[in-house]
């Protein structure tokens, strides 16, 4: 009986010590989450911090009216800030953000709109031939159908979303994707190069004629890709077109920029405690927005 009794003792104290050991272990886990969510907190405070420093930066390196040199410079090269203790280190990398067609042009065309819509639904009807999508124009039908009905908000819920209306992201893109793969059993809607041609997110009124890319150049003016990359080099596009006898059609100043267009995305990464962050945010003509924190 008194060795029963040593062996059930024994028994229960391993059953007290496992579950010690495992309590230990879920705090040690909280600790380490409560600690990881602590530092996040003050990254997003720093963050904020940054964001204000630099946009202040952008303002005064670029000026009021910045030349075409100075924002090839800054989109070319990335900026790296370091802390002489070597304790913080921070890159500041831009693109231009108006180089690409708002998705949104392709809404259902006004007097207004008309040359816009020509050039996004040319662009439109080449990424779907290319992909070989079964129905382009019952795709087109759904996505003037999202961007209609978007129109349809009652203003007096919340003014913020007005703010919608010239506003298509791209994960708002994909769900009419979406919609239109159940339909038709298309699944090569996905292979399409949206991303490459087009730019989700707010609507803008001209495109950055400056920046194009090589793809969005041969698309729309017809000239061949390898051209483009070797000759388009000094950001005058109307130059480089008159230059390789390209097919002018399309070539409209209510659409194309005549000169310099200051609208930016910006990113920051920088290091923060044991950790590495990064935020984006927009600048246009001055004034910055558009604050994404990301850790």
């Amino acid at each position: 009986m008194v060795k029963k009794r040593k062996a059930i003792t024994l028994f229960i104290t391993l059953a007290v010590i496992v579950a010690l050991i495992a309590l230990v272990g879920i705090v040690f886990g909280y600790l380490s989450d409560a600690r990881k969510k602590a530092q996040d907190k003050a990254a997003l405070i720093q963050a904020n911090i940054i964001y204000a420093d630099a946009s202040n930066a952008l303002k005064k390196y670029l000026g009021k009216k910045p030349s075409n040199g100075i924002l090839k410079q800054i989109y070319s090269i990335p900026i790296a800030i370091n802390e002489e203790k070597g304790n913080f280190n921070m890159m500041l990398a831009c693109a231009p953000s108006h180089a690409a067609i708002p998705i949104i042009w392709l809404q259902e065309p006004t007097e207004k709109t008309q040359d816009n819509f020509n050039v996004a639904s040319m662009i439109f009807n080449k990424i779907a031939l290319e992909a070989d999508i079964k129905d382009p124009q019952y795709l087109l039908q759904l996505i003037q159908y999202y961007i209609s009905s978007k129109n349809k908000i009652d203003f007096n819920i919340e003014s913020r979303l007005e703010k919608r209306l010239n506003y298509l992201s791209y994960s708002e893109f994909l769900s009419i994707l979406n919609e239109y793969n159940l339909q038709k059993d298309d699944a090569n809607v996905y292979k399409a190069k949206w991303k490459s041609f087009f730019a989700f997110g707010e609507n803008y009124k001209q495109i950055d004629s400056n920046y194009l890319s090589a793809d969005l150049v041969s698309y729309i003016f017809d000239i061949d890709k390898q051209i483009v990359q070797e000759g388009f080099t000094d950001n005058n596009l109307k130059k480089f077109l008159y230059d390789n006898g390209a097919d002018m059609e399309f070539f409209n100043s209510k659409v194309f920029s005549k000169g310099v267009v200051v609208a930016m995305r910006c990113t920051i990464n920088y290091t923060y405690g044991n950790g590495n962050y990064s935020f984006e945010f927009d600048y246009t003509q001055g004034k910055v927005h558009g604050f994404k924190f990301y850790n």
